[in-house]
């Protein structure tokens, strides 16, 4: 059986160079780093995990639970921590909560057995943090929140700007001339679908709109929400002008209940995403929206975390804030689909 021993002898370096190699590339001169990995693919050697684990206390394991995989904008997510990990010789581990706070416990309990060295988390909807996270140990298994977080919980997190995207989305409604504008949000007992709202609020404030309560509907992050909130909307009486709806999922169902309504978007009804997906810009209209940098949450997460795992962030906890950007489309501009047709 080909031993570290042999690798290090082949590559003329000492066994602890290999084991830096394995653990900590980025520690290593690229020189020797090359010559290591030549002759552990030479030899064809296989480190053994548990005997590694039992080494170095360490399993190199990191665990996500997310809410929902079948949403397009958190792939991107997983995709942005699994670059960074990986270059650091850490495997990602992915469990699918289905928002589900029962079923997010139990990832946790499971990833804890397993030994993972740290944890990013999309919480589910509860505005209650859960007594099991209360009660966790930062310092023996650090956890980085992505996106969503239980505000109570005190630890690291990673979030996009949710209220100044809101806020400039709704702005670029009002500079179209548009007063009477509705929203669908999140699930309120989340605290990005709460931040959304603020921003939607703010905007109304500062153009001197009164809030009236019948133009927010709380919906639920998914396709058929966003189509029943809409059909809803579309019902009042005065309709509202404009749109803003708080998820890619949710908009496909708002475009879908618009069209099956037989209103004309833009002309009749404006519609404006806090997302910005691939499919906004083939759609019929093409969709105006707020983009978030889902990859770049990803990264930050986990540069985050690997500063905890290494000691070299002593810190209380730190909540980072990732820009977003106006994305204008045809949904928003009826001008922009005549240019199309041209």
């Amino acid at each position: 059986m080909i031993t570290m021993k042999d690798v290090a002898a082949r590559a003329r370096v000492s066994t602890m160079t290999v084991s830096n190699v394995m653990n900590h590339p980025s520690s290593v001169a690229p020189e020797l780093r090359k010559r290591v990995l030549h002759a552990i693919k030479v030899l064809k050697y296989h480190p053994s995990a548990i005997a590694r684990s039992l080494r170095t206390k360490r399993t190199h394991a990191i665990g996500m639970i997310m809410p929902d995989i079948t949403n397009p904008f958190f792939p991107a997510v997983v995709r942005g921590a699994e670059d960074v990990l990986n270059q650091h010789g850490y495997t990602l581990i992915v469990g699918n909560s289905d928002s589900d706070t029962q079923k997010e416990e139990r990832y946790y309990r499971t990833f804890i057995a397993r030994r993972v060295d740290g944890l990013f988390i999309i919480a589910s909807a509860t505005t209650r943090p859960p007594e099991y996270l209360l009660h966790h140990d930062m310092r023996t298994v650090p956890v980085v929140f992505i996106d969503r977080f239980y505000r109570d919980v005190r630890a690291d997190a990673v979030f996009s700007d949710n209220v100044g995207g809101s806020l400039r989305a709704v702005n670029h409604l009002f500079d179209l001339g548009h007063r009477r504008i509705g929203i669908i949000t999140g699930p309120l007992e989340l605290e990005n679908a709460r931040m959304r709202l603020e921003g939607y609020k703010r905007s109304l404030a500062l153009h001197h709109v009164k809030i009236d309560k019948k133009l927010i509907r709380e919906g639920e992050y998914h396709v058929r929400s966003g189509y029943q909130h809409t059909k809803a909307l579309l019902r009042l009486k005065p309709r509202p002008s404009a749109l803003f709806v708080s998820n890619a999922p949710m908009t496909f169902g708002s475009l879908s209940a618009i069209r099956e309504s037989g209103v004309k978007c833009p002309e009749e009804l404006a519609l404006i995403s806090f997302d910005d997906m691939e499919w906004f810009e083939v759609s019929f209209p093409s969709i105006s929206g707020i983009a978030q940098d889902a990859y770049g949450l990803g990264t930050s997460a986990a540069q985050l975390l690997l500063k905890r795992l290494e000691g070299r962030l002593n810190t209380p906890p730190r909540h980072k804030t990732l820009r977003t950007k106006l994305v204008l489309r045809e949904s928003t501009n009826w001008r922009l689909i005549g240019e199309r047709a041209a």
